[in-house]
């Protein structure tokens, strides 16, 4: 019983040191998209480097932050406790093979540049200025690839051992190497959007450096040798190739959402305005727990930890849905303030505001579901099932580009976000049903009575903060947000407590851990 709180509060202190790390990158992120939209507003050149950041996200995204990472972490956790030493010859293998494989694919990408630009933004074609800028923003970012690629193996060996600052320190850089060449002088917006490219292969550079010397201080020396046996690779890759299929299908349904939204002037520009804003609790929470639960249930084994793994993850669903309710309605509720106090500078209009307002309340809609992915996709992937969150991708992400397809003649913009959102429920609920095969059986009667009062605490909160509101109009409109924001925080919480969501000895844990 002892061990069993010693975890949970290891997993909640962790998932909290990461969560903490994380709000720094996204309040610098935030920063950077507030320059961004003051210096280029919703313009050609903001959709031009969005497009050029594409790809480097798509392989960010699938290796440190998705399918590299849970295919690695499980079979490096395996071999780290029966030798330290096989698992260093085993990532050494896998870091030799990644520097071959992104090498090739960084210079093909090169080379094909046009033609995947041509592919992934189709409406910049009628405009050969903004196609050639494209191409060329691209080109630059393309190396980006290849240095978080090999980084995202030192970040998983971290992750691993439970040190998890690297990981989280790292997007800090990004953001502030891009802060920084925002505030330069630079008159011309090309020109910054040639800078800000450049700025995206600094900041890999720096990433690079500084999680292989963490790696360095931790104890584990990385020697760059060809593996001299081939089957530990080969598994790895049985293992990673339904994750890496899966983080593709999820970054082409990405590019082909670009794609219909290229055709409308600053249409990828509103939806990153919004993705921006709710990404920041989805970051906060959902990556945050998914990069600590990974390791934590990697650690365990299904048949004989079945009574500890469920407990996590109840513990963990329960936090997610405490945290992630709130900032759902939240956004939605003060959209249109919260859009116009950041980013309604400069270039940056109040049509935009009103635009960019209308995607985050339809992105705000699929949060939840967004968050819980994160916790039920390690269940799978800590046990080697790779190939049934493939499946359920495949499906979602089917669903959402027809839906995309269909909302985008009738609504524009904004059914693309709906779309993404409605798809989400529906991968989740897959992810729910297909958990049970692995006797993943959530008390739902406690799940729901919980559920139900943090509702009742998030209406409570909402009804506070539009009658309050209308007594503080008064007010500068960034005051106004603060007042609301730090109020309609207790009020929410004040209202979990006498609801008996959470009690005395919880808030002591915390305080404690």
């Amino acid at each position: 019983m002892m061990e069993d709180s010693s975890n949970k509060n290891s997993l909640f202190k962790s998932t909290i040191i990461v969560a903490g790390l994380t709000s720094v990158s996204r309040v610098i992120g935030l920063i950077r998209d507030v320059l961004i939209s003051n210096v280029l507003g919703v313009s050609y050149i903001t959709d031009i480097f969005i497009v050029a950041l594409r790809i480097p996200n798509i392989f960010r995204r699938i290796t440190a932050e998705g399918a590299f990472s849970s295919a690695f972490i499980p079979m490096f956790s395996k071999k780290l406790t029966s030798a330290k030493i096989s698992a260093i010859k085993f990532s050494e293998d896998i870091l030799f093979v990644s520097l071959i494989v992104m090498i090739l694919i960084t210079s093909l990408l090169q080379i094909l540049m046009p033609f995947i630009i041509y592919f992934i933004a189709y409406g910049f074609t009628d405009d050969p200025v903004k196609f050639d800028l494209a191409i060329n923003f691209s080109r630059i970012t393309t190396p980006y690839i290849l240095l978080i690629s090999l980084s995202s193996i030192g970040i998983g060996i971290l992750n691993s051992i439970g040190r998890y600052f690297a990981s989280s320190f790292a997007p800090i850089i990004f953001n502030a190497v891009l802060v920084f060449i925002l505030l330069l002088p630079i008159n011309n917006i090309t020109s910054v959007g040639y800078f800000m490219s450049f700025g995206v292969v600094i900041s890999g550079i720096i990433q690079f450096l500084l999680v292989f010397y963490f790696l360095y201080k931790s104890g584990y020396i990385l020697n760059l040798k060809r593996p001299k046996n081939l089957n530990l690779i080969n598994k790895f890759s049985v293992v990673a190739k339904p994750q890496i299929i899966t983080g593709l299908v999820m970054q082409a349904n990405i590019v082909l959402s670009g794609i219909i939204a290229s055709f409308v002037e600053g249409g990828i520009s509103i939806l990153y305005y919004a993705e921006r804003l709710y990404q920041l609790p989805l970051a906060l929470f959902g990556i945050s727990i998914g990069t600590v639960l990974l390791p934590t249930l990697s650690s365990l084994d299904i048949k004989k930890d079945f009574d500890k793994i469920n407990s996590v993850i109840t513990n963990i669903i329960k936090f997610s849905l405490i945290m992630i309710i709130p900032s759902a309605v939240g956004l939605s509720v003060i959209s249109v303030p919260l859009i116009s106090v950041i980013y309604e500078h400069g270039m940056f209009s109040e049509i935009n505001t009103v635009n960019v307002s209308k995607a985050l309340m339809a992105f705000s809609f699929g949060l939840p579901a967004f968050v819980l992915i994160k916790v039920y996709l390690p269940i799978f992937y800590s046990i080697g099932d790779t190939k049934t969150p493939l499946f359920y991708s495949i499906i979602s992400i089917s669903i959402n580009l027809i839906l995309a397809l269909a909302l985008f003649n009738s609504i524009g913009i904004i059914g693309i976000a709906l779309s993404t959102s409605i798809s989400s429920w529906l991968n989740l609920f897959l992810l729910i049903a297909g958990s049970k095969k692995y006797n993943i059986n959530i008390p739902q009667e406690k799940i729901y009575r919980d559920l139900f009062k943090i509702i009742l605490s998030v209406i409570f909160m909402s009804l506070y903060i539009v009658i309050i509101s209308k007594f503080i109009i008064h007010l500068p409109l960034i005051l106004q947000l603060l007042f609301l924001v730090i109020s309609g925080a207790l009020i929410y919480f004040l209202a979990l407590f006498v609801l008996g969501v959470f009690n005395k000895n919880d808030i002591i844990k915390i305080t404690q851990n």
